[in-house]
């Protein structure tokens, strides 16, 4: 059924008929005209299907794809990202980290490009990822970050030729630091009961009482990532690069999900076309980071995400104005 149309039910030639005939028989010194139906049945009215103009694409992009810190913010790292790559001759695992320190550098993320810095980015790529996951999560299940304990199992299944996972931290008004991990936390002094949440802990002072913001601040502590060499192999190093950069930036989700907007995450994505994959980060991927490195650290979530839109949103008429 087209939508637009009128879908009209024709009634049986029989009752057509019949009702010419009773026509026929009616007095012809009848006057007045029968009165019109109350009611018109039959009749099906279908609009066409339209998106909400309320709708943004690109803010339900940033809604869908970051997710947001306990206390509904965006995290970016605010320490010097220092990165290793492992698994890959020299020569490849240099490219990788090149190539996430100049990405970082042009979306004004903080960078340590110093030989023999703390990695806080991991990128490791297995021919057997699963086992790797299941040896990081008996020994060092920290880098797995926040998660319920019912999300362990989910957590260390590797299902995706390339995945990751973040740990991140608040930062309360008077610069204390806590780590968002599995075990209970530290609540935040306005709202003593929200869980996850250890009641003896020192609490998280935040200010209440402004819809800018309650002055803290969610940052990116460790991102890891597991590439599936055996998966990977056919792909350009190029791609790789540019898909390991901006997924180390920042976290993100739902990552099986072909995207409508042009981003290099749609590279390892289901349903995506060719034409729907690009092979280096686009002006989108670097506008999201690069608002997202620029927005006030300690503003609401929904300010944060209204920006990093609007920014994307530039990004895209920019690129469509410099084809025509």
């Amino acid at each position: 059924m087209r939508g637009g149309w009128l879908v009209l039910v024709v009634l049986a030639c029989a009752a057509t008929v019949a009702a010419s005939a009773a026509a026929k028989q009616t007095s012809p010194t009848s006057s007045k005209p029968p009165p019109p139906a109350s009611t018109v049945s039959g009749i099906t009215v279908e609009g066409p299907a339209t998106q909400s103009p309320l709708i943004d694409r690109t803010t339900e992009f940033v809604r869908q794809r970051l997710p947001t810190s306990r206390f509904a913010q965006y995290a970016r790292f605010h320490d010097p990202i220092c990165v290793k790559v492992v698994g890959l001759p020299d020569q490849y695992a240099g490219f990788i980290v090149k190539r996430v320190l100049d990405v970082a550098r042009e979306v004004n993320a903080p960078i340590d490009p110093k030989p023999g810095c703390t990695p806080n980015v991991n990128v490791i790529f297995s021919a057997a990822p699963q086992a790797q996951l299941e040896d990081i999560a008996r020994r060092r299940d920290i880098l797995f970050g926040f998660h319920f304990q019912a999300e362990m199992k989910k957590l260390s299944t590797f299902s995706r030729p390339v995945q990751a996972w973040y740990v991140t931290r608040t930062e309360d008004t008077t610069g204390n630091k806590m780590l968002e991990l599995n075990e209970a936390t530290p609540c935040i002094s306005s709202n003593p009961l929200r869980p996850p949440c250890d009641v003896s802990a020192p609490a998280i002072i935040g200010k209440a009482g402004s819809r800018l913001g309650n002055d803290l601040s969610s940052e990116l502590v460790h991102s890891l990532i597991i590439a599936d060499a055996n998966k990977v192999a056919g792909e350009k190093i190029d791609a790789i690069a540019d898909y390991i950069a901006v997924l180390a930036l920042s976290r993100w989700q739902g990552m099986e999900r072909c995207s409508g907007l042009p981003t290099i995450l749609n590279l390892m994505a289901d349903g995506c076309s060719a034409e729907d994959r690009p092979e280096a980060a686009t002006p989108g991927d670097l506008a999201l980071l690069t608002s997202l490195y620029q927005v006030n650290p300690r503003e609401v979530g929904t300010l944060q995400r209204a920006e990093i839109a609007d920014a994307m949103r530039k990004a895209a008429g920019a690129a469509s104005d410099s084809r025509h």
